[in-house]
């Protein structure tokens, strides 16, 4: 297996880092505050376009649709979450700042790159440098004001850290791949570095999702362990299926005695 098949196959398996992290999130759901329920939502979305990606890649051959729906999701939620945790003289940056980002992905989908036909450059780009900011303010707000626990044991440091990890590259790579389906390349080169760019997009995109994970184990569970365990005890009282030879049970059968003339 060469290279190329190689980061392929890696980036096919890094894209399922979303079930993981959604996997976390749903056995805590219930407890989840308000603030991070947008995250909940957020990852659930990204989980549900795993399989539709590959649903797409199958049947329409086509999954760029998915990168503009990705990118709306992803700023819309974070948004609303860092709505919550910031003090209010944030609000009005960040209403106006989706306003805006919700203009430039309507263009970007429907004049500027096309929702089929390229990657959405323009509303990445945008939506991520609103985010990074906002991740940037939140960091410097948790670090400057009187903290009572330390970071390592706060849910929305995981979760700006998470936002500077994967934003502050995702943008290279989608002007990166804009540019090199406009350069010319024949088939062969762009897959080559299509599979060579999205390397480290999703290669960061696994560890946003791994620190979101991170930062979900910090709530606790929807149902207790002690809750749980009456509901998975009875597996250990199943009674074994009684299987039977020719009619007759397995238990009290008795296999022929070897005959002394048999080979030893």
């Amino acid at each position: 297996m060469d290279t190329s098949a190689s980061l392929q196959v890696l980036n096919r398996a890094l894209e399922a880092a979303p079930l993981v992290t959604f996997a976390c999130a749903w056995v805590r759901r219930h407890h989840l505050p308000a603030a991070f329920r947008p995250v909940y939502y957020y990852v659930g979305i990204k989980a549900l376009f795993y399989f539709l990606d590959t649903f797409s890649r199958l049947v329409f051959r086509n999954n760029v649709y998915l990168y503009h729906a990705g990118t709306v999701v992803l700023v819309c939620c974070l948004l609303q979450t860092y709505r919550q945790l910031l003090p209010e003289r944030f609000h009005p940056f960040i209403k106006a700042g989706l306003l805006v980002f919700l203009v430039v992905a309507l263009l970007d989908a429907a004049v500027l790159n096309g929702l089929f036909t390229d990657v959405n450059t323009y509303s990445q780009a945008w939506g991520c440098a609103m985010l990074l900011a906002l991740a940037i303010w939140h960091v410097l707000y948790l670090t400057r004001g009187a903290q009572q626990h330390p970071l390592e044991t706060q849910p929305e440091f995981f979760l700006s850290t998470a936002v500077l990890v994967y934003c502050s590259s995702s943008i290279v790579s989608y002007v990166a791949i804009n540019i090199i389906y406009h350069a010319g390349y024949d088939v062969a080169t762009l897959i080559r570095l299509d599979t060579l760019l999205s390397a480290p997009d999703m290669l960061l995109m696994a560890v946003q999702m791994g620190l979101l994970a991170w930062m979900f184990q910090l709530f606790p569970l929807s149902v207790s362990p002690r809750r749980a365990l009456p509901h998975w005890l009875h597996y250990s009282r199943w009674h074994p299926r009684r299987y039977r030879l020719l009619g007759r049970p397995l238990v009290g059968l008795r296999l022929p005695q070897p005959s002394r003339w048999s080979a030893t």
